[in-house]
């Protein structure tokens, strides 16, 4: 997991190739426009605080799973050593499903578990602290401009110690997605057109910036990059639509479908 900077951000236009550093304590960006019943995907990391011991027992969890997965990747044990692990994370699993279930991020929220806002810096399958799968991607905002810090590790290979194409594109599904919101407007997620310049290593930081071209109807049009040791990986361009009606509605309509 990588650890933004505690040092203050400084401005950085999107043609630039400075990334400005993470927002930590009253270092506040000033510029975020949110809505208030919205989730706020760049709150400082003074804010990020589990909203429940239950939660903040599940990172510390979801991140010994991360660790656990990246060794499993990198090692060579023994047949008999993997047996052994192989029953003992079986065990543990049946215990996991002995406890209440929880299904989704309306799920937690129905049951009480925290806000939207909330259950999603925990769940995302990119930036959930408490999502075993999540890098996570921690992000911020300065001005009109979205930054974001990940570094993928070996779980997540394509390409001999590169990040796999597949890997890159849900970076920027992600992070465009949450970009959007700076306008006001959010929506889903419309098309994608990424333009992988490079390979994009493993195992180092990377650096991610995004901001708002312009907004057309219920469309919202955003730029992105991906840049490792201070060169562009990748670029991306993603169209976003906001739903006629409430993304909730719609879950419900293709369940009444399916049912």
């Amino acid at each position: 997991m990588c650890n933004p900077s505690t040092t203050k951000m400084a401005s950085s236009r999107p043609g630039s190739g400075t990334m400005a550093d993470s927002p930590t304590g009253s270092d506040k960006p000033s510029g975020r426009r949110m809505l208030e019943d919205l989730h706020n995907p760049f709150l400082p990391l003074d804010e990020r605080t589990p909203a429940t011991p239950q939660w903040e027992a599940k990172r510390e969890l979801a991140q010994t799973l991360r660790d656990y997965t990246e060794a499993l990747m990198t090692s060579t044990p023994t047949p008999e050593q993997m047996s052994a692990m192989n029953q003992w994370l079986q065990d543990a699993t049946a215990q996991l499903e002995q406890s209440p279930r929880v299904y989704g991020r309306s799920g937690y929220t129905e049951a009480g578990e925290g806000s939207f806002g909330e259950v999603f810096q925990e769940v995302g399958p990119l930036c959930g602290h408490s999502n075993p799968i999540a890098p996570p991607l921690e992000m911020w905002a300065e001005g009109e401009t979205a930054y974001a810090r990940v570094t993928m590790g070996w779980r997540y290979e394509g390409p001999p110690g590169c990040v796999h194409g597949g890997f890159v594109a849900a970076l920027f599904d992600e992070f465009l997605g949450m970009a959007q919101f700076m306008g006001g407007h959010p929506g889903m997620t419309g098309t994608l057109t990424i333009r992988y310049r490079q390979p994009t290593p493993l195992n180092v930081p990377l650096e991610m910036s995004a901001w708002i071209d312009r907004s057309e109807g219920r469309k919202t049009f955003v730029s992105g990059k991906i840049e490792a040791n201070g060169h562009v990986t990748a670029e991306c361009e993603g169209i976003f639509i906001r739903p006629n009606q409430p993304v909730t509605a719609l879950r419900d309509a293709v369940m009444a479908e399916k049912s």
